[in-house]
């Protein structure tokens, strides 16, 4: 039968199979079941599928209204939400702005909120927004403009001078070239894919902020309005935190010349690191931090901006409201399922597991494949982790190891350079040893 779907991948012709349910970290099939250690693909399902406990916080909902406009009504669970919500980051932080659905939709709203904020405190000049190569922050067209990924080179025609990047922070990866001497990385930022050889951490940390100060005197801080970059590096390159002192000595340059610092922790926050947000790893103070995709495990949609008093002022400033919104801003079964989801992860310790479990795995498999041929490195917060490849042909090694596990029930993220290990927070230590048995078998077998 001929399908009335647009395809993501039209080219694929091989038909995917259907799941007739998914529960806890298992997709059910027809006559089998697999073991989940991505959390749905794209790491939402942080306590798995269809946590009873979630779905009743969302049926209780329901019972009484799925959604209103808390801009003319009053929901006191948005309240609730926030109020939860701040407690988990420095008090300079505690205003909720709720974006939609998306995590675009925060990061787009992170944006704007800055501009507005900017404007209103006449320093008109300030459009443009930094961020860096080797990134991804979301689906419409402003994040885009901030993303840098080959998928997204058609719609660069739409990107304007306002959007400009530097190299990525991937302490990680190696650059091509030998030293300074023979790098082409201020002219070309995608020319710098991260460390020269046999440069130290403390000198490419240093290297990294230079090239931060250098954009900023060249564009000028007066023209500048933020920095947007994910706490984080995500799955795209392969989960790596930034070193110590990174974030720091950014967010510094950002308070001296007044340039807004954007985090994008939608991939990265709301646990995934071992603490609710990840910045709170690296003991700064950003001006917004972008949340969604693991708000509800899946449940309904959420994404929201955590923010700072003190712009409320600013963005009351002017025609006396902030110049955006949506039809789904503070969806209420979200919001629901949100606060139930803040509650199980502070009743069950959660934080506590996320990061005894993420050292676990990463302890293990370093034991047993850091002397292999094929292994890399492995890097990583709590269960957002991975190991990166090291073969002739990376990507046909990935693909083994992805179809060999399937065949084995077991769904990883395995592309590219890199598998990429992001459980439920609620996976067994059986589900745990059970996939890294399979996985360090499979490493050394090929």
């Amino acid at each position: 039968m001929k399908s009335n779907v647009l395809k993501k991948f039209p080219n694929i012709k091989k038909k995917p199979q259907e799941i007739k349910k998914a529960e806890g970290s298992y997709y059910y099939l027809k006559k089998k079941k697999i073991l989940d250690v991505t959390a749905g693909w794209t790491s939402y399902a942080i306590l798995g599928f269809n946590n009873p406990e979630l779905i009743k916080a969302a049926t209780q909902q329901l019972k009484k209204f799925s959604h209103i406009d808390y801009n003319i009504w009053t929901n006191p669970d948005i309240q609730k939400l926030a109020r939860e919500i701040v407690q988990y980051s420095p008090k300079e932080l505690n205003k909720v702005y709720f974006s939609g659905c998306s995590g675009s939709e925060a990061i787009e709203a992170a944006l704007k909120l800055s501009l507005q904020v900017h404007i209103n405190e006449n320093n008109k000049k300030k459009k443009i927004v930094i961020s860096r190569v080797q990134s991804f922050h979301g689906a419409t067209m402003q994040a885009i403009s901030s993303s840098d990924i080959p998928l997204l080179d058609i719609f660069q025609i739409y990107s304007s001078k306002l959007h400009r990047k530097i190299h990525q922070h991937n302490p990680n990866s190696r650059c091509l070239a030998k030293n300074e001497n023979y790098c082409e990385c201020g002219k070309k930022p995608k020319s710098c894919m991260g460390k020269f050889q046999n440069e130290t951490d403390k000198s490419y940390l240093a290297r990294s902020v230079i090239y931060f100060e250098n954009i900023v005197k060249k564009l000028g801080a007066e023209n500048i309005a933020a920095f947007l970059g994910e706490t984080q590096l995500g799955s795209l390159v392969g989960d790596v935190p930034a070193l110590d002192g990174y974030w720091k000595k950014i967010s510094s340059i950002c308070k001296k010349n007044n340039i807004h610092l954007i985090l994008d922790e939608v991939y990265c926050g709301i646990g995934r690191s071992g603490k609710i947000f990840n910045f709170s790893n690296d003991d700064i103070i950003p001006d917004f931090v972008c949340c969604g995709k693991n708000t509800t495990s899946g449940i309904a949609p959420l994404s929201f901006v955590l923010t700072k008093e003190k712009f409320q002022a600013s963005l009351s400033k002017g025609l006396g409201r902030i110049r955006l919104g949506h039809t789904f801003q503070g969806f209420s079964v979200g919001v629901a399922v949100c606060i139930k989801l803040l509650d199980i992860l502070k009743k069950k310790n959660l934080m506590d597991k996320v990061q005894k479990d993420g050292q676990y795995m990463r302890t293990i498999l370093k034991s047993e494949l850091q002397n292999n041929e094929k292994f890399n490195n492995i890097r990583g917060r709590g269960l957002m982790f991975s190991i990166e490849h090291k073969t002739n042909d990376n990507v046909k090694f990935s693909e083994y190891l992805y179809k060999n596990m399937l065949n084995k029930k077991i769904l990883i993220n395995s592309k590219w350079h890199r598998t990429s290990f992001t459980p439920s927070f609620l996976i067994k230590k059986s589900e745990i040893d059970n996939t890294l048995d399979n996985f360090i078998n499979f490493f050394k077998k090929y």
